[in-house]
């Protein structure tokens, strides 16, 4: 006879253990989701403070570098700056003594050109200048009226003025009335005439004896000089 697995009567409760429930809400919402948000942070947190220490000492071996050489220089800054100033003063102490020198030459030149060219516009004067002729032969005649008979031009006369190449030429006649003696001095005056010498105190316009005759009156019954008479052909030379 078999037996008989006893059975719960109807309607009377299961006494025998349940295997427990599962139930989707008992764990908080995203809470993986949030742990694995707060690991990555973590992680790069990590990775930024090992970049920042590689950074910093990069940064400590440039600037050891950098400096090693710039440390000298800046220290050694001031000592250089004041040499360098003082060379500068030195310069400009220089300069300004060149240029005092040089202002002095250039007044000294400028001195000497004006001089030069007022010579040069007595000896070579702009233009015929016919009057200018007239108070040079009179010049003459006061310069040499010191002996006996004195030294009188009784006439002159002008041609047409000739152009040449650079210069122009005025022709005159002249009649001169002089001691033997004057008539000789009246030679050299015409002969230093042109002279640019920057000692010689008188300057004369340039000029050129081209013909000359004279008559010469001898003597008087107490043995004076009664002089010369002559006739002068001249060229005053001009710009």
């Amino acid at each position: 006879m078999e037996p008989v697995s006893p059975t719960t009567p109807k309607g009377t409760p299961d006494s025998s253990p349940k295997p427990p429930i599962s139930n989707i809400f008992s764990t908080p919402l995203g809470k993986n989701r949030m742990d694995k948000t707060s690991e990555v942070k973590k992680k790069n947190q990590i990775k930024a403070y090992i970049q920042l220490g590689i950074s910093v000492v990069a940064l400590g071996f440039y600037s050891f570098f950098f400096l090693y050489d710039q440390v000298p220089a800046y220290l050694n800054f001031s000592a250089d700056f004041e040499a360098v100033h003082e060379k500068i003063e030195k310069k400009e102490v220089a300069i300004a003594n060149l240029e005092e020198e040089r202002d002095a030459h250039k007044a000294a030149y400028n001195l000497v050109f004006e001089e030069d060219q007022a010579i040069i516009n007595t000896v070579l004067p702009e233009g015929p200048d016919k009057l200018g002729v007239i108070r040079l032969m009179e010049n003459f005649a006061t310069h040499l009226n010191t002996v006996y008979p004195p030294f009188e031009f009784t006439s002159i006369s002008f041609m047409e003025p000739v152009k040449e190449d650079g210069y122009t030429v005025l022709p005159f006649k002249t009649s001169i009335h002089a001691s033997t003696t004057n008539f000789d001095r009246f030679l050299g005056l015409v002969n230093l005439s042109g002279d640019i010498d920057p000692e010689n105190p008188d300057h004369i316009r340039l000029m050129e004896i081209s013909n000359v005759s004279l008559n010469y009156r001898g003597l008087d019954k107490e043995g004076k000089d009664q002089g010369v008479d002559f006739n002068v052909e001249l060229k005053a030379y001009s710009r």
